[in-house]
């Protein structure tokens, strides 16, 4: 069973000589939280209004549940709710009376449709505050409510955190965690903040200049990325099959025909030169690594940006 919920190929987006969206091929899975990572003005935005039909695509298409966006979109579209630019609430409404309003414009089904949104977000039902007494931490979970309210399947957030305070942001990320944990929603995020996006996203796709630059679970980014022992030999086949014969260990990657990344941090560097001067391997490099999250994609995207 196929269980992507979102999958673009070759999705492009293009304003004149400019591409905001370069051929992206984006694999979102069923159940999991997708943290689309990149810079602001990387073409984050752009590529959730594609997925919305917010915005047509110059070349490329858009599947969601396996079934072609374009020509589905009444049937598909109900079955998503976003949160993309700030909502336009009525700042002299309170907030239960800005969602029923919203609720009526679009036939939400339920009697307590309203109530339940609000008390998923923790805001109270038939609070007398207006919505421009809110803080920004109270207008992001108002904004979320009236996106869960029909009780979508997919959630679409663009920088859900942005302007939060470090208290509002650890109730948003607990938050959203809870929406997929317990509530299986299927959940693909934007951000600019390299740190929270760790904390969240079981999934990470690394956007830069319009182009997928990368696309990995969180795992496989950590381990790709962390504490690892980096060999340099003039054969890395014959080294690779030294480290399972001799060590007894398959935790390395082979970069490419002269070096390996160790990921087996007990194998100590001593015995690994020794090993590799027996099997009559020249060592050019054997040292031990240690890459944050934060450098590798530093290093990916070509510099700063990414907090």
């Amino acid at each position: 069973m196929n269980d992507l919920v979102i999958e673009t190929e070759h999705l492009t987006k293009q304003y004149g000589a400019h591409k905001s969206v370069a051929d992206v091929s984006l694999h979102v899975r069923r159940g999991r939280i997708y943290g689309l990572l990149g810079r602001n003005g990387a073409g984050k935005t752009t590529t959730m209004k594609l997925l919305l039909g917010l915005a047509r695509p110059t070349a490329g298409s858009v599947r969601l549940w396996g079934t072609p966006l374009a020509g589905n979109e009444r049937a598909l579209l109900p079955r998503i709710g976003s949160l993309i630019e700030a909502p336009g609430f009525y700042p002299n409404l309170t907030g239960t009376e800005n969602l029923h309003i919203f609720a009526a414009l679009r036939g939400v089904p339920g009697r307590h449709a309203v109530e339940d949104a609000l008390a998923l977000v923790g805001l109270p039902y038939k609070d007398k505050k207006l919505f421009a007494q809110y803080s920004m931490g109270m207008k992001q979970r108002l904004a979320i409510a009236l996106a869960v309210m029909h009780d979508p399947e997919l959630l679409i957030l663009d920088e859900p955190i942005n302007g939060l305070d470090p208290i509002g942001i650890a109730e948003m990320r607990r938050f959203i965690r809870q929406l997929c944990d317990e509530r299986g929603k299927t959940i693909l995020l934007s951000s600019h903040i390299l740190s929270e996006v760790a904390q969240l996203a079981d999934d990470i796709g690394i956007i830069d200049n319009g182009a997928l630059l990368e696309e990995e679970s969180l795992q496989a980014l950590e381990e790709k990325n962390g504490r690892y022992i980096r060999l340099g030999v003039s054969d890395a086949a014959r080294a690779a099959q030294m480290l399972e014969t001799e060590f007894g260990t398959d935790r390395f990657m082979v970069e490419n025909d002269r070096s390996l990344r160790i990921f087996d941090l007990s194998l100590q560097l001593p015995q690994l030169a020794d090993a590799v001067q027996k099997n009559g391997l020249a060592l050019t490099e054997l040292h031990l690594c240690e890459d944050t999250l934060e450098d590798y994609f530093k290093r990916v995207t070509g510099g700063e940006g990414i907090a």
